[in-house]
């Protein structure tokens, strides 16, 4: 019974959509549509829930597409479970432990992350495309490793110091440092004289393109992060004309409320203890460095949308655990769930991303050792 109920309630909400745009690129309607671009046109059976695909032709370019093209199920062969691989990944499951929970493999839970991650990307773009920074930014990175630990990376992200909002960040490799055993410097040597070295001012070069990126959202910017020497050559040598203030903190400061980078040691930590490839010593690091950044888009999103900016109140911002970091700059009204930030889809055409977001939603790195899949 509750089955048919549920069936009934599907069909109904599929028979009640409109299409929002034309699907093909090529066609003026994919752009610039007008409310009756399309009409109906029949429909087909499918194998999963609910069994039936709504089919509709666009008038303009006379191309058919399926209804389910603009929801985040759209060629999925098992109906539903995205929202529970978005809750148990933000919990830090492994995407293993996460197929075994729902009765699934791995690669689908994989795959899943990989679609939700580009959706989650494109919305996010969407929203900052036209912002204005008014507020100061704490900039930090947070290093990890994917694949192995001879494969470190540094994720560089910029948060707003008031609303703990992330706008950019992206991510750059590093070359492993620190004490090693002897076997440990062999395995090194032979790595590097395989694939070389990774640049050495890699932190720089991305570190510059996030503070470019920044400064064209906020001509008069202010920037607090600590005392890393790439962090000064970027503004004191390859920025130097820009009018940036630049605040630096000591990393011995005790990292409370009261501390100028409180706002990124709070996302850090919080990735730190929220994301399995995140966590430090973990065995469910990353195989690539874009699942990585993957992995973040998904924790970034949820935090700057869909959960409140703090989960307490606090005396200084009594309205911190009613409104998202997002409601705080005006982009969203509400706390949204996930139904809600998912139902709209943003196809690459309607949305300009930058270079490093271009290449994480097409799932590529051009500093990778190996070949991603």
């Amino acid at each position: 019974m509750l089955e048919e109920i549920s069936l009934k309630r599907q069909l109904a909400k599929d028979a009640a959509f409109s299409p929002p745009f034309c699907p093909n690129p090529a066609c003026p309607k994919h752009v610039k549509p007008e409310p009756t671009f399309w009409y109906r046109f029949g429909t087909r059976p499918i194998n999963r829930f609910p069994y039936t695909a709504r089919r509709y032709c666009c008038k303009t370019c006379q191309r058919p597409f399926s209804g389910s093209y603009f929801s985040l199920g759209y060629r999925a062969k098992r109906w539903g479970h995205n929202k529970e691989i978005h809750r148990l990944h933000g919990l830090g499951v492994s995407k293993c432990e996460i197929g075994r929970q729902i009765e699934g493999s791995e690669r689908m839970v994989r795959r899943r992350i990989i679609k939700m991650a580009r959706w989650a990307l494109l919305k996010h773009a969407s929203l900052t495309e036209t912002l204005k920074i008014e507020e100061e930014i704490v900039y930090d990175g947070i290093e990890n490793f994917a694949y192995s630990q001879y494969d470190i990376n540094n994720l560089n992200h910029a948060v707003g110091k008031q609303t703990l909002f992330t706008y950019d960040f992206n991510l750059c490799p590093l070359n492993r440092k620190g004490r090693m055993s002897p076997e440990q410097v062999v395995r090194l040597n032979k790595i590097e004289h395989e694939h070389g070295r990774y640049p050495g001012n890699a932190i720089r070069t991305s570190t510059r393109r996030i503070f470019e990126r920044l400064f064209a959202k906020a001509p008069k910017l202010v920037i607090y992060s600590d005392r890393h020497y790439q962090y000064r050559r970027v503004l004191e040598i390859d920025m130097r004309d820009k009018p940036i203030e630049h605040v630096q903190v000591c990393s011995k400061v005790v990292r409370n409320y009261q501390n100028p980078l409180f706002a990124i040691n709070n996302i850090d930590n919080q990735a730190r203890h929220n994301l399995a490839a995140f966590k430090r010593e973990t065995i469910a690091f990353s195989k690539h460095s874009v699942a990585m950044l993957e992995s973040f888009v998904l924790y970034m999103t949820q935090r700057n949308y869909m959960r409140p900016k703090f989960w307490k109140s606090h005396r200084a911002d009594p309205l911190s655990s009613k409104r998202s970091p997002a409601m705080e700059l005006g982009l969203t009204k509400k706390i949204e769930k996930f139904d809600d930030f998912f139902a709209e889809k943003i196809p690459l055409t309607h949305v300009k991303l930058n270079e490093d977001w271009l290449n994480l939603y097409l799932h590529r790195d051009p500093t990778s050792r190996r070949k991603i899949v």
